[in-house]
C-alpha cells in the first residue's frame, strides 16, 4: 500500500452518508398508537358492563322488564349520551397523540 491511497473507512458508505454525515444515529422508539390502546380500554369496559348486567337470571329479567319499557325521548337521550361519549373518546385520542407529537418533537 502506498501513502496516496485513501483509507476506506474514511469513505463514506452511503449516499446518506456522504449527504447528511451529522444525522442523528439512534432512530426513535416505535410509537403508541393510542386510539388503539384506548378503543381498546372502552370495548373492554363494554363488555364487563354487558357481562354486569346479564351475569346472573335475576339481573337478566330486570334488563328484560326495562327494555320493553324504554320510550321515544329515552331512547334520544340514550343516542345523545353515546354520541357525547363517542366525541369525549376521540377527544381524549387526539389530545393524547398531540402530546405524543409534541414529546417527540421536544426530544428532537
Amino acid at each position: 500500500m502506498s501513502d496516496s491511497t485513501p483509507d476506506s473507512d474514511v469513505l463514506p458508505t452511503s449516499t446518506a452518508d456522504a449527504v447528511a454525515p451529522d444525522a442523528p444515529e439512534t432512530r426513535p422508539g416505535p410509537r403508541i398508537r393510542w386510539a388503539g390502546v384506548v378503543w381498546g380500554l372502552v370495548f373492554a369496559a363494554a363488555a364487563a358492563v354487558g357481562a354486569a348486567l346479564t351475569w346472573t337470571p335475576r339481573a337478566l329479567d330486570d334488563l328484560a322488564t326495562i327494555v320493553p319499557q324504554l320510550n321515544g325521548p329515552t331512547l334520544v337521550a340514550g343516542a345523545l349520551l353515546v354520541l357525547g361519549a363517542l366525541a369525549l373518546i376521540s377527544g381524549l385520542v387526539g389530545l393524547l397523540r398531540h402530546a405524543q407529537n409534541a414529546s417527540a418533537r421536544h426530544r428532537a
